[in-house]
C-alpha cells in the first residue's frame, strides 16, 4: 500500500514539475533572445557613434556628451579641419563661437563650456582676456566652484584644486612651476621650496610671510601652506617673480597668467634666426 502511495505521489510531482521546467526554459530562451536583441542594438549604436567620432583624439571633449546630433557633427567637422594645423582662421573661430551659442540655446551648458574651453586654448592671444569672460559665465552657470589657473590660455592641470585664502590664490607648487617651466626642489628638513628658472632663484618657507629672491628678502601678503600633504604657494607672487602678468577674474574664479619671459625668449629666437638668415644671404652674395 505504501509503495502504491509513493509511486502515485512521485508521478504527481513529476507531472507538475515538467510544465514548470518547460515554462522556465521558455522564459530563459525568451530573455536570452531579448538580451541578444538589446546587445545587437547597442553594438549597432556603438558602431555608428564610432563612425561619427573617427579622427577625433581621445583626449578631446567627448562629442557623445552633446545632445544635438547636428551640433555634434559640426564639432567633428571643425576638428577635422584643424587636425593638421595649429592656426585657426577667423571663419573657424566664428564657427566655434556659434557652436557655443547654439549649445547654450538647447541648455547644453556643460558641452558649451567644453567647446568654449577648446576655443580658448586654440586661439588665445596674450593680453586679450575677452574669451575668459564667456568661459567664466559658463563655469558659473554649470556650478563650477573650484579655482582654475591658465598660463598663456592653457589650463594648468592639477591633481588637487587651487584655493583662495586671504584674497590670494594658492596653487600646488609643482603644477604652476611646470606650467611656467621652472625647476622645483623641496627640502623637508628646512620646510623650504626653491624655484629656479634660468638665472632666477626663489626660495619660500612654509608658514612664513617672506621669501628670498636672488638673495634679497621680500615680504609676502600670504605665507605658503601645507595642505593634505601638499605645498601650496601664492600664485601671483611666483608668477610675477618669474616675469609673468597675473590677472584675477571673479566670475568663474579664474587666474589668468601671461608668461612674458616665454614671449621674450621666443622673440630672441626669432631675431637670432633672422640674423642667421641675413648672414647666410650676405655670405652667398660675397661668394657669388
Amino acid at each position: 500500500m505504501k509503495k502504491l502511495v509513493s509511486s502515485t505521489l512521485v508521478a504527481a510531482l513529476l507531472a507538475t514539475s515538467i510544465p514548470v521546467a518547460l515554462a522556465a526554459d521558455v522564459e530563459t530562451k525568451g530573455n536570452g533572445k531579448a538580451k541578444a536583441e538589446v546587445k545587437a542594438g547597442a553594438k549597432e549604436k556603438t558602431t555608428e557613434t564610432s563612425a561619427n567620432d573617427s579622427g577625433v583624439t581621445e583626449d578631446s571633449t567627448s562629442e557623445s556628451a552633446i545632445k544635438d546630433v547636428t551640433l555634434k557633427k559640426q564639432l567633428i567637422e571643425l576638428r577635422q579641419e584643424l587636425k593638421h594645423t595649429t592656426d585657426v582662421t577667423e571663419e573657424q573661430k566664428a564657427k566655434y563661437e556659434q557652436l557655443v551659442a547654439d549649445l547654450e540655446k538647447i541648455s547644453d551648458k556643460h558641452s558649451a563650456l567644453d567647446v568654449q574651453l577648446e576655443l580658448l586654448q586654440r586661439t588665445y592671444q596674450k593680453g586679450d582676456h575677452t574669451p575668459f569672460k564667456k568661459l567664466g559665465e559658463l563655469l558659473e552657470s554649470t556650478g563650477e566652484t573650484e579655482v582654475k589657473a591658465f598660463v598663456d590660455g592653457q589650463l594648468v592641470q592639477t591633481d588637487v584644486a587651487p584655493f583662495v585664502k586671504g584674497g590670494r590664490a594658492l596653487v600646488p607648487v609643482r603644477a604652476i612651476s611646470s606650467a611656467l617651466k621652472a625647476d622645483v626642489k623641496w627640502d623637508a628638513d628646512t620646510r623650504t621650496v626653491v624655484i629656479t628658472r634660468g638665472e632666477q632663484s626663489i626660495t619660500l618657507y612654509l608658514d612664513k610671510k617672506e621669501a628670498t629672491v636672488d638673495g634679497k628678502t621680500i615680504t609676502l601678503d600670504i605665507a605658503p601652506v601645507l595642505k593634505n600633504g601638499r605645498a601650496f604657494l601664492p600664485l601671483r607672487f611666483i608668477s610675477e617673480q618669474l616675469k609673468a602678468n597675473v590677472d584675477w577674474q571673479e566670475e568663474g574664479k579664474i587666474v589668468i597668467i601671461d608668461d612674458l619671459q616665454a614671449s621674450d625668449e621666443t622673440n630672441e629666437e626669432d631675431q637670432d634666426s633672422a640674423s642667421t638668415d641675413d648672414t647666410d644671404a650676405d655670405t652667398n652674395t660675397d661668394t657669388n
